[in-house]
């Protein structure tokens, strides 16, 4: 076989490796949640979750009935249920921005951990607490019925922190049943 051939062969050997290394997943991906693409005012349905977000807001107080906090806060309205099974409850609710997650507050009575019922939708607030310093970037929030979301789905809303409403204050509402 002659010289220029070799070089060819091998040549074109080490960019199909590279063309198969670009396409395989990461290790991760066999486990990774499948996600629901939400868009504001629309319901997005998961595997056991749907959910519509209503308002995304930030303020610089929150209350509820029996409590207040100031600080940087951002404020998630929306109604959820289960779809297939029971029992479940909005046990994952995470912003993330940049390399930095957060979890939905527990210090006000919110939607966080709210049990879910098939077909009968429920609604309340979500109340995430940012540091001072956090006033703008591209976050995504995303909601799931379990603390590890492996291997089901979530929905996720992507935002951009800078262009959300900011009213001086926000009541979170009370979570209950959602009347039609």
């Amino acid at each position: 076989m002659k010289r220029g051939v070799q070089w060819t062969i091998g040549a074109g050997l080490v960019v199909a490796a590279w063309l198969v290394a670009a396409v395989t997943p990461p290790e991760d991906a066999r486990e990774a949640p499948f996600p629901v693409r939400a868009v504001i005012g629309e319901t997005a349905t998961g595997r056991n979750i749907q959910a519509t977000i209503t308002s995304v807001q930030r303020a610089d107080r929150v209350s509820t009935e029996k409590w207040s906090a100031d600080g940087n806060w951002l404020v998630v309205h929306l109604a959820a249920e289960a779809v297939v099974s029971e029992p479940a409850s909005l046990s994952s609710a995470t912003l993330t921005v940049g390399d930095r997650t957060f979890t939905a507050s527990e210090r006000p009575d919110s939607f966080a951990s709210a049990p879910l019922t098939v077909g009968i939708p429920r609604s309340g607030s979500l109340a995430f607490e940012l540091p001072p310093d956090l006033a703008e970037g591209e976050a995504l929030l995303t909601l799931g019925l379990r603390s590890d979301p492996r291997l089901d789905s979530v929905i996720e809303l992507p935002l951009d922190l800078a262009t959300l409403p900011h009213p001086p204050a926000i009541a979170l509402y009370r979570t209950d049943w959602t009347h039609p």
